[in-house]
């Protein structure tokens, strides 16, 4: 339903707030922190490498349980001024605070052998006389816009979250029915110690139970299954465009393991809770070889063992029990690489978000002020009706990918590369039938089948450089080159990650990408038929046969009053299989590009995505900037020092045989690249997208909140790298530029949102393009939503998770039961912000950039968070080569 506003899961800050408490904070010695410096440079033989201090610093949170506030991970910088942690006393131990860190330095350097009996001494000469607690004065006015730009103390950034954390998990927090205004469930919120300073993390403990009757295997019997799950809230700290500040407010579930654990396909996180202990703190479980097995990665559970805990965190017994809720508390953290089931699905429904929203927000506004509000709500843009052309045309696109590979099929309504030739390297007979019914729906006439043998053979594991480098010779001597003139897509019929658990540096699949590009090809993979999986229906007298039969069977149950859900006629593996197939032909150049039609828009518009993509290179990280181009006429890429723009499925063959070099960060470079060189040569219209966290910090200063501009571009004229000086160029220099400047949501600074009906009532999801209600469509900056996607599309909005939320059936009107088994889904949308030139239209071009994010994606029938270009960019990454790729 295309509801006409939307509201926000986020507060405003007030100018002002009285803390009730006085607060003090506690600096890191300058010798302690040559010191650490000192034995982080005989262990890494580098300078600027910080201390391992998250370890530290959760210890000492969940320790000093109720007196610490939070800590800074930047105060063990040798130039930094900030302080170590903040509290709420200063009468906290500092003599335990020394014997914490003597301890955390014991583990944390235990294997030095380069330790001078100088620095022993120096160890153990630390003293709680080092330690200073010093009160701090904050500003009366908590912040202000000046000249455009929000001044606020940094503090706040941290201090705020926690107000709003503290304030929920001080005492039980009351759930109240909308339909009943009667209080239906009190939930005990804990604080979590989490790695970002500026988010404040809590989850509800002890967790809801659910229990089902589920049939033991190869048999009738029936068992109980008992799962738990907390409800997680997220607080964190942004500012909008404009300046003002804001705090997101983001709810969903934390499922646990409720078995014992077989087997870790890859680490799995494990929160703890010490005795005597209200706060929790995350840390890694994970396969550590034959010697060590299972155990905890890092060094916080050492740590705590070290200062001589009640109870001791032993790995076994947490793999045997991954839950334990008494003195002594666990979770293992359930995620969807887990094979077996979990009883809760992922995500709360529009109905459960409202109410933790509205009882969070009395909560804060009772403890903390009525100031603390919700933001304004957005309305949509009234342009709407631009996305209606291209949403038709991607119609037929989704409804050419759901049709049965066994039916009669036109052409594809996306373009295709018809010199496009595949290769499917094979471990089952399913698989090498299966591509000839695909390749025939899809119009590709050119197939041959390989055995993919010997290729796919765990590697040894012993040195995983050298394994790579013969897996990819041998696929160079048992494999022939792509033709010339020819496209080549190679799927590959191979076991899943988890089947290399134990040692990941076994797993090949590293090496497929590197190794076929060098003989010119790109590449996907897909898992084998799973033994529960059902056959497929390859013959059209066979498929026209199940699909009388289940005509059949739907006006049988029509006639008795009941419904039959539609399930795919094709199995499991087919999606896979077709999948895998869809992510091979973009890669290989195939694509949809959906346009808009309006008065003062170009009829031919070009998109550019541009992203910095990791090299890892040893220890040192070196990036390589790259550019996605896309019009009518096709895709093309280009990358930092390449002159020239390449086909996509040729760019990506290059850069995964190492074509490319690439560099140490240099903001100037990045900077001067986009500038001199992207822009420069631009002779067409042409929106450029950018996810602002992969580059607003690293080059482009555009792309900073307080430096947007709507007709102006941030330039740093400075010479020395480390230094700026920021001036504005006009757009206008560069007239057929326009910039997209998008903030993803895993950045924490995008809330979740809400539809509102015409009373401003919360409702479910609705796709658009909304804007500020205090500001005009024409304000620069928007809010681009998307609807749930139609795999969690039916009759979700008036599900609950929460115990005894009671809704009304719409059909007979009686109470439905909480669905913890059905899967939520908080579309979170993306903010975007333009920059255009002076005749330009925001809105239509706002709504260009989510027609892309919508309809761009042949692989993806749903909305994704980036436009095509940006995605494709971001995507790259998968190709880079073998020696740019992290060893497991």
């Amino acid at each position: 339903m295309a509801y006409n506003s939307i509201q926000l899961f986020a507060l405003q800050i007030p100018t002002k707030i009285s803390l009730p408490f006085d607060l003090y904070a506690l600096a890191v010695p300058k010798n302690w922190k040559d010191l650490f410096s000192r034995l982080q440079k005989y262990k890494h033989d580098k300078n600027y490498v910080l201390p391992p201090i998250e370890c530290l610093n959760q210890a000492l949170t969940i320790s000093i349980d109720n007196e610490i506030i939070f800590p800074s991970t930047n105060a063990f910088k040798l130039t930094s001024n900030t302080h170590w942690f903040y509290s709420k006393s200063n009468n906290i131990s500092k003599v335990y605070i020394v014997n914490v860190v003597k301890n955390w330095l014991n583990i944390s350097f235990k294997d030095l052998d380069c330790l001078t009996t100088s620095d022993i001494q120096e160890i153990h000469s630390l003293s709680a006389h080092d330690l200073e607690f010093q009160q701090v004065e904050i500003p009366e006015t908590v912040w202000s816009i000046e000249g455009g730009e929000l001044k606020i103390d940094p503090l706040y950034y941290s201090l705020i979250p926690y107000l709003i954390a503290s304030a929920i998990v001080a005492e039980p927090l009351s759930l109240i029915d909308t339909n009943s205004n009667q209080v239906f469930e009190t939930l005990q919120f804990h604080e979590c110690v989490v790695e970002k300073s500026n988010v404040q993390e809590i989850i509800s403990w002890p967790p809801t139970i659910i229990t089902q009757d589920k049939k033991k295997k190869d048999s009738e019997d029936k068992e109980k299954q008992t799962h738990y799950y907390s409800f997680l809230l997220r607080f964190a700290f942004h500012y909008n465009l404009n300046g003002e500040p804001y705090l997101t407010c983001d709810y969903g579930i934390r499922r646990w393991v409720s078995w014992e654990l077989g087997y870790l396909s890859s680490g799995k996180t494990v929160y703890i809770s010490p005795t005597n202990s209200t706060r929790f703190a995350p840390c890694k479980l994970k396969y550590m070889g034959k010697e060590r097995g299972i155990d905890f990665e890092g060094n916080l559970v050492y740590l705590l063992k070290a200062l001589n805990f009640k109870d001791k965190f032993n790995a076994q017994d947490v793999v045997k029990t991954p839950y334990k809720n008494n003195d002594l508390a666990w979770g293992v953290v359930y995620g969807n690489t887990i094979s077996r089931s979990h009883n809760a699905e992922d995500g709360l429904f529009p109905k459960d978000n409202a109410i933790f929203h509205q009882a969070c927000l009395e909560r804060i506004q009772n403890v903390l002020g009525e100031e603390f509000c919700s933001i304004e709500p957005y309305l949509r843009c009234d342009n709407d009706k631009l996305l209606k052309k291209p949403r038709g045309e991607y119609n037929k696109v989704k409804e050419f990918i759901k049709q049965h590979y066994a039916s009669v099929n036109t052409s594809p309504p996306f373009y295709i590369p018809p010199n496009l030739r595949l290769v499917l390297l094979s471990q089952s007979k399913e698989a090498e039938e299966l591509i000839l019914a695909l390749a025939k729906k899809y119009g590709i006439e050119d197939v041959t089948i390989h055995s993919l043998g010997a290729l796919g053979a765990e590697m040894s594991g012993k040195n995983w450089r050298t394994d790579c480098a013969n897996r990819i010779r041998e696929f160079q001597k048992l494999l022939p080159s792509s033709p010339p003139n020819r496209k080549t897509l190679t799927l590959i019929e191979i076991l899943p990650k988890k089947h290399f658990w134990k040692d990941a540096r076994k797993d090949p699949k590293p090496c497929f990408r590197p190794a076929l590009a060098m003989l010119g090809s790109v590449t996907d993979h897909f898992e084998p038929k799973d033994e529960n999986d059902k056959g497929d229906l390859l013959t059209e007298a066979e498929f026209n046969d199940e699909i009388t039969k289940v005509e059949a069977a739907q006006a049988a149950a029509k006639e008795q009053g009941k419904s039959v859900k539609k399930k795919s006629l094709k199995s499991n593996f087919a999606h896979r299989m077709e999948s895998a197939l869809k992510s091979g032909l973009s890669m290989a150049g195939a694509y949809i590009y959906p346009t808009i039609e309006v008065e003062q828009f170009p009829t031919d518009v070009a998109s550019v995505g541009v992203y910095k993509i990791p090299f890892y290179t040893g220890e040192i990280t070196k990036y390589l900037p790259v550019a996605v181009r896309m019009d009518k006429s096709g895709v093309t890429a280009k990358a930092y020092g390449c002159d020239e723009w390449l086909d996509f499925y040729l760019f990506q063959i290059k850069m995964a045989s190492g074509a490319f070099e690439s560099i140490e960060f240099n903001k100037k470079k990045v900077q001067n690249w986009v500038f001199n060189n992207l822009f420069q040569e631009t002779k067409q219209p042409t929106i450029y997208c950018f996810d602002a966290d992969n580059l607003r910090s690293h080059g482009l200063l555009f792309l900073q909140k307080k430096l947007w501009r709507k007709h102006l571009l941030a330039f740093d004229t400075s010479e020395n790298t480390k230094n700026e000086d920021i001036t504005f160029i006009p757009i206008s220099k560069y007239p057929h530029i326009r910039i997209a400047n998008i903030i993803a949501p895993n950045t924490t600074e995008v809330p979740i949102y809400r539809a509102c009906d015409e009373d401003g009532n919360l409702e479910g999801h609705t796709a658009g393009v909304f804007y500020p209600s205090s500001k005009g469509s024409e304000c620069g900056y928007y809010y681009l939503s998307n609807q749930r996607p139609e795999s969690r599309s039916g009759g979700i909005l008036q599900e609950s998770k929460l115990p005894l939320a009671i809704t009304k059936n719409d059909k007979t009107g009686k109470p439905k039961k909480p669905k913890p088994q059905a899967q939520g889904y908080n579309p979170r949308g993306v903010i975007l912000s333009l920059t255009l030139q002076e005749a330009d239209c925001f809105s239509d071009w706002a709504t260009f950039v989510q027609c892309q994010r919508l309809y761009g994606m042949i692989q993806y029938l749903d909305a994704t968070i980036f436009p095509e270009v940006l995605h494709r960019a971001v995507g790259l990454g998968a190709y880079r080569p073998i020696q740019a790729i992290r060893e497991p």
